[in-house]
């Protein structure tokens, strides 16, 4: 019979509140604006101002810091200018609902890489930011349910990413976890690569992100962690082999070398850093 309790015991409720339970608080508005200004103009000289919002978004999704997510959509999406009245001013809504798009889309993606409640609460600091007519004119349908019909295509899709991850060691790592337990590797191809970290066909393009993209902001989530060295280590093989996918860009290009692999970790450790320890450390690095 299922219990009828409907408040929590104060011992309970108490300890509940230990062991830190809240997310990460934002740091100071404006040191973080001042690390996101310069970044981002970093990231303009190198054409990959696409990949600075991916990867920005990825670290503070992992860092578990909501407001900063609400944060970085606001400064994303006001116009730039010396005078603070023009900087409050929103750029175009095609824009913004696009910058809103790239940083809802990455941060559903951190499913695979940093957990479900973390995504729950960064989606949830995400929305309350945005602006009503984004939320308004945001895309509403789901792309992603999994029917008898679309489950082929789904495992297709998802090798494939898989492969090009991982080749030439696939079978090799299939294998290996499979050993760990039987139903790994099916959950990791049919669940994670197929339907979540490759965007469905039908989705509408202007709410994908690229394969170079996907793989910048799983290298952030990864370097954010911690202490997933091999992981971090396979992915950033995943992202310098990220070329060749159809409607890749020249910013997809770049990020899929050394060059932009370093500047993905060092973007991410900037930001991390300034999350977890404060504007002390940020400050040591300007």
């Amino acid at each position: 019979m299922a219990s009828r309790i409907t408040k929590l015991p104060p011992a309970l409720k108490h300890m509940l509140t230990l062991r830190n339970p809240n997310s990460t608080p934002c740091p100071n508005i404006d040191v973080l604006q001042g690390v996101l200004a310069r970044t981002r103009d970093v990231a303009r000289q190198k054409g990959a101002e696409q990949g600075w919002l991916a990867v920005s978004t990825a670290t503070m999704l992992t860092r578990n810091c909501p407001p900063a997510m609400a944060a970085l959509y606001a400064f994303a999406t006001r116009q730039e200018g010396p005078e603070a009245e023009t900087a409050q001013k929103p750029i175009a809504l095609e824009r913004r609902v696009r910058i809103a798009a790239l940083m809802r889309e990455t941060t559903i993606k951190g499913c695979v890489f940093v957990g479900v409640p973390k995504v729950i609460n960064c989606l949830a600091g995400l929305t309350g930011g945005l602006d009503d007519d984004v939320k308004a004119a945001l895309e509403k349908t789901s792309y992603r349910d999994a029917e008898q019909t679309n489950i082929p295509p789904i495992l297709e899709r998802g090798i494939k990413l898989f492969r090009s991850v991982y080749d030439p060691h696939t079978e090799k790592l299939l294998a290996k976890l499979g050993t760990y337990h039987p139903d790994f590797p099916g959950f990791i191809i049919r669940s994670e690569y197929g339907p979540l970290l490759q965007a469905p066909p039908e989705m509408p393009k202007e709410y994908q992100i690229s394969r170079a993209l996907t793989s910048a902001m799983g290298v952030a989530c990864l370097r954010a962690e911690g202490g997933v060295g091999p992981q971090l280590t396979s992915h950033i093989y995943g992202l310098v082999k990220a070329q060749g996918w159809e409607g890749e860009t020249e910013e997809d290009k770049w990020l899929a070398t050394e060059e932009g692999a370093e500047w993905v970790v060092g973007l991410t450790d900037e930001l991390s850093d300034l999350i977890r320890y404060g504007e002390d450390r940020a400050a040591s690095k300007l």
